[in-house]
């Protein structure tokens, strides 16, 4: 077990590192092409369709992993999950066409159809720990999005080649499924309203999440606009990209927990005490170079976000343990106590960034985004020993011998 366990780390590692080395790489030739101003309504847009997908996916994903790991075959789970991403996504376009957004937006929101495809198979492949495949998947999905960076002079036309990169590379995962999982198809599509029950937790919670992640740049977007949204986005897109090892560790651990539980309980400690300190020498590292990595990566006009990077990646640690102990809520089944914490959580990066955004601006988003990293991890502790621990407990409370009066 264990030996499969680090197997599946260092494939699910290697996925992550290309995935978010080539996202950083693509994201400094569009800040360079682009002038600072269409750079920060681009990230605002990228936000924007992030909290779609997270929304439209609806936490099916999470459900694929630990179901088809438990059943190890594929189930109509699967054509329902597709159906129900896919009606969402026709929602999210909806009320898209009612708020009147510009055309690259309006283009770049097509992209949810095409990854609805694409997160079921990809979950596929981490449930059935082909995390080989799902390395190259990645890397050619990162390989693709390079492409329109190179060739785009202008937002609308980043736009529409991002979405032809989406379409086709859900058309490569379907591919990579169809002849590498056995039995792999497509049963005929059943009512998801069951799944609507089952899955709704786990879409309330990684769609708070993701906007809770997202919430510095779309609140700088509304309040004080495009220049100062493309220095945040820009700092905090590099300490998005140092958290690939924690990536790497949990998404091997989700499925193993979910399969053998107590068995890992030592290894999952471990993990979390090496994350830590690895977390720790990567925000001390940044903090040194944080003025020649902001140059070397986006140029000269970014030189304002080496300050905030320099504050914003210390928000590492706190981040890990919150990581950590929610692939175990969600390992232990406690989906709901996961979504008070994150709910809880939200409100706490709501009130931290619209107080502090309009009082200090861009230096206040991101004492924000740091201390609200923190009170977070506060908030998942808390919320772990009344859901986990207490599960925990259970067993040896119950076979313990009781004491008789006299």
């Amino acid at each position: 077990m264990l030996k499969s366990l680090r197997k599946n780390t260092f494939w699910l590692l290697l996925a992550r590192l290309s995935t978010q080395g080539l996202g950083l790489i693509f994201l400094a030739v569009v800040a360079r092409r682009l002038v600072v101003a269409d750079f920060g309504q681009f990230t605002a847009f990228a936000s924007i369709l992030l909290v779609g997908n997270t929304f439209t996916t609806f936490g099916t994903d999470t459900l694929i992993i630990r179901e088809t790991a438990r059943t190890q075959k594929i189930t109509p789970l699967i054509t329902s999950t597709i159906a129900l991403q896919l009606a969402l996504a026709v929602l999210w376009l909806l009320v898209t066409l009612a708020l009147r957004p510009s055309l690259p937006l309006l283009l770049y929101s097509l992209a949810l159809f095409p990854l609805a495809f694409f997160s079921v198979f990809s979950a596929l492949l981490r449930a059935f720990e082909r995390m080989r495949l799902f390395w190259g998947l990645s890397l050619a999905a990162a390989g693709l999005i390079l492409i329109p960076a190179f060739v785009s002079h202008d937002l609308l036309t980043l736009c529409i080649w991002l979405l032809g990169g989406q379409i086709l590379i859900a058309i490569i995962a379907a591919g990579i499924c169809s002849a590498s999982l056995p039995d792999f198809r497509l049963p005929p599509i059943l009512d998801f309203s069951k799944l609507l029950k089952a899955t709704w937790p786990f879409a309330a919670l990684t769609t708070i999440a993701i906007l809770s992640q997202r919430l510095g740049t779309l609140t700088l977007y509304s309040l004080t606009g495009d220049v100062s949204t493309a220095y945040f986005s820009s700092a905090a897109r590099i300490v998005e990209g140092l958290k690939i090892g924690h990536f790497a560790v949990l998404g091997a651990l989700l499925p193993a927990l979910a399969r053998v539980g107590s068995e890992l309980r030592g290894d999952f400690r471990l993990s979390l005490i090496y994350m830590l300190g690895l977390s720790g020498l990567l925000a001390w590292g940044v903090t040194m170079v944080a003025r020649p990595l902001i140059t070397l990566l986006y140029g000269a006009p970014y030189i304002p976000a080496a300050n905030l990077l320099q504050i914003l990646i210390w928000s590492l640690l706190p981040y890990t343990i919150s990581a950590f102990i929610s692939v175990e809520l969600v390992a232990n089944g406690a989906e709901r106590g996961l979504l008070t914490a994150t709910a809880l959580s939200f409100l706490i990066f709501i009130f931290l960034y619209i107080v502090l955004i309009r009082a200090f601006g861009l230096v206040g988003a991101v004492w924000a985004g740091l201390s609200g990293e923190f009170l977070q991890a506060g908030v998942f502790v808390w919320v772990r020993k009344r859901y986990v621990l207490a599960k925990i407990l259970e067993p040896s409370q119950a076979s313990s011998p009781k004491e008789h009066p006299g």
